[in-house]
């Protein structure tokens, strides 16, 4: 039987609060630009190169949510995030220039930056065994269910009522950020820290640890592959396979609705698995998604074509699902309590790297040829397989163990 950790008042709160989170985060995400666009008047060029400084400008935010979680607590960063950006998307509206948009959208960006280590820690604070992993499961279940609960209920605003509906959407956004920091702040909640004390060291600690950073880096081959759906795959299914524009979108949802309903089910098969042996299987089917949708382009084209598509994101969703929660656990369960934040937050900007990496990084491998994108992808994610076998005796037992063994 997996059991959670006797602080279970806590469970409740947080995953009411990330859902709400995640459902205002679903309102805008999938109309990002166009979103910023028709809620501040601003020309798309100078919101495309605004939004761009301030996401990085925002990437010192991690390191800093690193700092202030040991320093602190899980709950009151976490609770820090939601307060910035329900700000942030308060100001959207007042926004009339390159500045102040440069300023809002760092905030934003800070916040979604921070947010993802403390979460990250919060979770593994008032968790511990097997019920960390279904708890980082179930999180990804409610954030995926969320996201595209925002996603139809953003079309039916904007559809309903034009360009009023985007300055709902920003209000609602920042309503919804209102609602979670208020949850975690329930009756019955924790703080989120099992610190002893704000440890020297530091970052030095953190990147000492060479078994942990070797986890980091093989952590920075999964985040790769998974960008592949966002950011990969619409140049090379437009581009190269001449595929319909219109397919993304189903190929989108086939993956969302998936990842909803699949978390649990597939987190269940791997409760005999060791942790860094279900990633490394993980990084099996990424690679045979990999081989799927480079096989794709001799298919004929038309509807062999979508139907190769099809079959390669089935198999990538399963990689997906194979992946998030057995690697989350282990990062979490590696980090010496005193240091998780720092920890954590260093593992979390293999996903920072890897949104700079990826649309420049694709976009030129597919201009060379085609192939090479998903070859190269395929022999990071081999060697990433081959460096977690080996890390599997160096990095802490209780961390590798398989959950349900605890």
């Amino acid at each position: 039987m997996l059991v959670f950790s006797p602080r279970v008042p806590a469970l409740r709160p947080f995953l009411v609060g990330m859902f709400v989170d995640a459902l205002g985060n679903g309102l805008y995400l999938p109309l990002t630009l166009l979103f910023i666009q028709q809620v501040t008047g601003l020309p798309i060029t100078t919101v495309g190169v605004g939004v761009t400084l301030a996401a990085t400008l925002g990437l010192a935010a991690n390191p800093l949510a690193g700092v202030l979680i040991d320093r602190f607590d899980a709950r009151t960063v976490l609770v820090g995030t939601y307060v910035i950006r329900a700000l942030g998307f308060a100001l959207y509206p007042l926004v009339d220039g390159f500045g102040p948009l440069v300023a809002v959208a760092a905030v934003i960006a800070a916040g979604d930056r921070a947010y993802y280590p403390a979460a990250g820690s919060y979770v593994a604070a008032i968790t511990e065994g097997g019920g960390r992993d279904r708890l980082y499961a179930l999180q990804a279940t409610a954030r995926n269910v969320a996201f595209g609960l925002g996603g139809l209920l953003s079309a039916a605003a904007v559809s309903l009522t034009g360009q009023t509906g985007f300055v709902l959407i920003a209000v609602l956004n920042a309503v919804s950020f209102v609602v979670a920091s208020v949850c975690l702040l329930l009756p019955g909640g924790v703080k989120g820290s099992h610190r002893t004390g704000d440890k020297p060291g530091g970052y030095r600690r953190v990147l000492a640890d060479r078994p942990f950073m070797g986890l980091v880096a093989a952590e920075q081959a999964f985040t790769l592959a998974h960008l592949i759906l966002s950011v990969g795959l619409p140049l090379y299914a437009v581009s190269v396979l001449d595929a319909p524009p219109a397919l993304l979108g189903v190929l989108y949802t086939i993956n969302t609705l998936l990842l909803a309903a699949g978390q649990l089910p597939v987190r269940r098969t791997q409760r005999r698995a060791r942790r860094t042996h279900a990633m490394a299987l993980a990084g099996g089917v990424f690679i045979l998604s990999c081989a799927l949708y480079a096989a794709t382009a001799l298919l004929p084209p038309g509807l062999p074509r979508v139907a190769g598509l099809v079959a390669a994101t089935l198999v990538f969703t399963l990689a997906e699902l194979l992946h998030t929660a057995p690697a989350a656990a282990l990062a979490a369960g590696t980090a010496p309590p005193a240091l998780r934040g720092r920890y954590l937050a260093v593992h979390q900007m293999t996903w920072a790297v890897g949104q700079v990496v990826a649309p420049a990084g694709f976009s030129a491998m597919l201009g060379v040829a085609p192939p090479l994108m998903w070859a190269v992808l395929a022999a990071l994610l081999a060697i990433a397989c081959a460096g977690l076998l080996r890390l599997s005796s160096r990095l802490p037992a209780a961390a590798v163990a398989a959950p349900g063994e605890k």
